[in-house]
């Protein structure tokens, strides 16, 4: 049986330059630079890819239908990263919960009996818009996706009252109270 061989071409943005050096793949774009290791993301060889830097494009070739899904979002995330970046926002909903910010470090009032400190990594900006909606801004969609759930984790939104930290677009469904 013949296996389908899977192909994509990539058009890249004037302003990204992507470069394969080793088993690591580079971009750097005008906000900054961010790498894929190939060793990690692909440990069997399941897929190829090869740079054409006249025509400035990326072309990605595989056997296996989920691997080649899986890699082309990956790569689409890195040239978004380097050009747009990635912005994500938590609001704080409940009375008294608040936030502060101090240099690399996120000063949280969240119904506790003391506050919670959350360091920053260097590589994620982070907005207090008001004292209750938080602002991060990162290149990397994984790296930004996973500080903002750990935040989120500091206090998830209660079932029956919802106050606690969210993401701004997301629903939380209240449970109906004790009926007497």
């Amino acid at each position: 049986m013949k296996s389908k061989i899977y192909h994509y071409m990539f058009q890249l943005p004037e302003t990204v330059i992507v470069e394969k050096k080793d088993h690591v793949l580079h971009f750097y774009g005008p906000l900054g630079k961010n790498y894929i290791n190939l060793n990690k993301a692909d440990p069997r060889g399941l897929g190829a890819i090869s740079l054409n830097s006249e025509k400035n494009q990326l072309e990605l070739l595989s056997s296996c239908k989920s691997f080649f899904g899986l890699f082309q979002k990956l790569i689409e995330n890195k040239i978004k990263g380097v050009t747009r970046g990635f912005l994500i926002y938590l609001k704080i909903v409940g009375i008294g919960y608040r936030a502060s910010l101090n240099q690399n470090t996120l000063l949280l009032k969240l119904g506790y009996s003391h506050d919670l400190i959350y360091t920053i990594p260097s590589s994620i900006k982070v907005f207090l818009l008001d004292s209750t909606l938080i602002c991060l801004f990162g290149l990397d969609k994984n790296q930004t996706t996973q500080i903002a759930a750990k935040i989120r984790n500091l206090r998830r939104p209660s079932a029956y009252k919802g106050k606690g930290i969210r993401l701004v677009n997301e629903k939380v469904l209240v449970k109906q109270g004790k009926k007497k």
